[in-house]
């Protein structure tokens, strides 16, 4: 018995129709990966410009008062929102007028005490734009010559501010970046 051309052909369109479902899944399923990613690129690039303009600022407020470095590098790095030097007790509003034009330092804080709220300052908007600031307590790493360089730290997501051995560390001691660290180096001199 002969079979008739076209009775041979049933079912295949359903098949066709399956496999073109199947390679659109796919190709659908490659570019959802391929959004994440670049989503994920760009959400690297706003931390790393915040972590920028906010350590570009340190520098720049570090250069005003260079006789108070030390005492912005512990207000920074240090845990506390309050710190108390030369028997004040100050925090990130501390030293300031509150005048109708602007807000101007006021005459009895000194140097330490304005470096202090300073670097209290600094520490609260990093916090407020999700990130941790800090300076190398040895200076940054490489560096050598006349002027003493500072190096700002800044991290985010699980990576810690640390230039050691540690897994979620920003670097190494050498500031040689690890491989998926969320952080951000500067020299500041």
């Amino acid at each position: 018995m002969l079979m008739h051309p076209i009775s041979q052909q049933r079912g295949v369109g359903l098949v066709e129709v399956l496999v073109a479902l199947l390679l659109l899944a796919i190709a659908v399923l490659g570019f959802m990966a391929m959004q994440m990613t670049a989503i994920k690129a760009t959400d690297e690039s706003l931390m790393r410009t915040r972590a920028l303009t906010i350590m570009r600022g340190g520098a720049e407020t570090m250069r005003t008062n260079l006789d108070g470095i030390s005492a912005f590098r512990a207000a920074i790095n240090g845990d506390s929102d309050t710190v108390s030097i030369d028997g004040a007790s100050i925090t990130k509003s501390s030293c300031i007028q509150n005048t109708v034009t602007a807000p101007a330092a006021t005459d009895s804080c000194t140097i330490d005490q304005l470096a202090t709220r300073d670097g209290l300052l600094l520490k609260a908007y990093a916090k407020s734009n999700d990130m941790r600031i800090g300076l190398a307590t040895d200076g940054c790493p490489g560096t050598s010559g006349n002027q003493e360089r500072q190096c700002f730290l800044a991290s985010w997501g699980d990576t810690t501010l640390a230039l050691d051995d540690t897994a979620n560390a920003c670097a190494n001691a050498d500031g040689i970046y690890k491989n998926g660290a969320e952080c951000f180096i500067m020299e500041a001199y």
